[in-house]
């Protein structure tokens, strides 16, 4: 543990466990110069007992979270926390019934991130269909080409399953493919999709018609396995799927064997439902499938994008301004 700042009684503590945090520590000066002591515990993970999360949380006033789980056991341990600001969009990890019930207000970065998210999305498709990683392994084994053609993004049919900003950002890149874009969203903005293309479908429309979907929704109890076996089942062999969203919306084990029996051509995965994902994970054994560890946002754009709205909602919240991204709005915050 490392702590930056001068330490004082009155001085409030925030707790840095975000990687992100670690890797632009610049962007977090304006905290010190407002007076607030830094505490760095970047060991602490999704994986962190809560017992051990609760005593990293002992005297802490906010933090600039990652993905450790702040259940109700850990919140109603932290009496001093007031503020969990998540470096990111997704909150799964947080029970933000109890962050309210226990006072703390949580905040997101909506605008951090989204473009960052957007790129490696298109990447994942790009990689799949073209089958990089497939060219790759052909050159350093002595061959020269896969035997096999690979797809096309140029003129595909493209799902995209919700279109908050990242899923409107991915679809403002595709048009530069031709693409032709189906999007599955609850409250869709209709003026926006007018404007990118998109046509507004159901999620079983767009599964049989799709050549790649992609997925950009929240994990939430109605989104959790929302691609499963019946959904696999409906898509082409020849498709791919494209998950920078939340592990737990795709069923694992049902993806797994589509893709082992070929019932779809590939998939690209930043996200999973356990993460890190186990050695012996079954998708570590496919060669039609890319993974990578939650990297999507992983840039310095996303990064510095991030930490600026975490310092500056974090400022808000210290001088009783409303923040942007403030998920529980109205919390009761005591300072």
């Amino acid at each position: 543990m490392m702590t930056r700042g001068a330490s004082g009684p009155n001085r409030p503590r925030l707790l840095l466990t975000s990687a992100m945090a670690q890797h632009a520590n610049s962007r977090l000066e304006r905290l010190e110069e407002a007076g607030f002591e830094l505490v760095e515990r970047y060991d602490v993970a999704s994986s962190t007992p809560p017992d051990e999360l609760a005593r990293s949380l002992d005297g802490i006033w906010g933090t600039v979270a990652g993905s450790e789980p702040y259940t109700r056991e850990v919140l109603q341990q932290a009496t001093s926390l007031r503020v969990i600001a998540r470096c990111g969009v997704g909150y799964d990890a947080i029970d933000v019934d109890a962050a309210t019930e226990n006072g703390v207000a949580v905040l997101i970065t909506p605008e951090g991130n989204f473009e960052s998210v957007a790129d490696f999305a298109l990447a994942l498709m790009l990689a799949c269909v073209r089958r990089l990683v497939a060219a790759d392994q052909a050159v350093r084994s002595g061959d020269w080409r896969p035997t096999e053609l690979s797809g096309d993004l140029a003129r595909a049919t493209v799902g995209i399953v919700g279109l908050g900003r990242i899923g409107r950002a991915v679809a403002q890149r595709l048009r530069g493919f031709g693409c032709r874009i189906l999007g599955v969203e609850t409250q869709p903005d209709q003026t926006a999709c007018a404007q990118l293309g998109i046509e507004l479908m159901t999620l079983e429309e767009v599964l049989p018609l799709a050549d790649v979907l992609t997925l950009h929704v929240p994990r939430t109890p109605e989104t959790y396995h929302l691609i499963g076996t019946r959904e696999l089942g409906m898509m082409k062999r020849s498709a791919v799927l494209v998950n920078t969203a939340r592990g737990g919306i795709v069923d694992e084990w049902a993806l797994f064997d589509a893709l082992s029996a070929g019932a779809l051509a590939g998939a690209g995965l930043d996200v999973f439902e356990q993460e890190p994902i186990a050695g012996d994970h079954p998708l570590r054994q496919c060669s039609n499938v890319i993974l990578s560890g939650h990297v999507s946002a992983f840039t310095r754009l996303a990064t510095e994008q991030t930490l600026d709205a975490v310092v500056a909602g974090l400022l808000d919240i210290a001088a009783d301004r409303t923040p942007a991204g403030w998920v529980n709005r109205p919390a009761t915050v005591q300072k």
